[in-house]
């Protein structure tokens, strides 16, 4: 039972650093069966006329379900988009908590620094997360706000028992332009079905 406990202690750990950390919890999250299962079947889905299939979320995917890229994306800001979320990525691997943090956008809208220094700090000290990118593109852009949806694997190991688990998912992850470059607005994983 404790491995069970602290597997499932460490994944609710991991969501928390997923997700972020947000002031107005209830619109989030609110702790129903059906939290994080938009896109999963529970919503509706559009078909646009190149045959495309547009769901709730905004992501385009084509006839055989793939994500397309957003049209339209200036070179650079594809380069720095892709920088940020590859820097993300390896700061969190390399449980880099200052270089993490220093990803991410701050205010009423968007994240708390001393709830994520806490929750992604929880994380690090007790277990090793190790996320593989297995796919990443950018879905949508608009001027100053570019969304990256990527496939991931989310390996989790607890250093008390060794115990290791290997999940995928999908992430939305919206980063805005602002005066220092770049910024994580908001993730959203939703794990694949075990």
């Amino acid at each position: 039972m404790k491995t069970s406990w602290k597997t499932l202690l460490g994944a609710g750990l991991l969501v928390l650093a997923l997700a972020g950390c947000s002031e107005d919890r209830e619109e989030q999250n609110a702790n129903s069966v059906t939290d994080g299962q938009a896109g999963q079947g529970a919503g509706q889905e559009t078909h646009s006329a190149a045959g495309n299939i547009e769901s709730e979320t905004g992501i385009t995917l084509d006839s055989e379900g793939n994500v397309q890229e957003a049209e339209d994306v200036p070179a650079e800001v594809e380069e720095e988009v892709n920088a940020v979320f590859d820097q993300y990525i390896e700061t969190f691997n390399n449980e880099d908590l200052e270089g993490y943090l220093d990803l991410l956008l701050y205010g009423d809208d968007y994240y708390n620094e001393e709830e994520e220094r806490t929750a992604v700090g929880d994380v690090f000290e007790q277990f090793d997360v190790n996320r593989t990118v297995v796919e990443k593109t950018i879905s949508g852009y608009e001027e100053g706000v570019a969304e990256m949806f990527s496939n991931l694997e989310l390996t989790t190991i607890d250093p008390a028992s060794g115990t290791e688990v290997t999940r995928g998912g999908r992430q939305v992850t919206i980063l805005r332009e602002t005066d220092e470059g770049w910024k994580i607005a908001s993730i959203q994983f939703i794990a694949s079905p075990e």
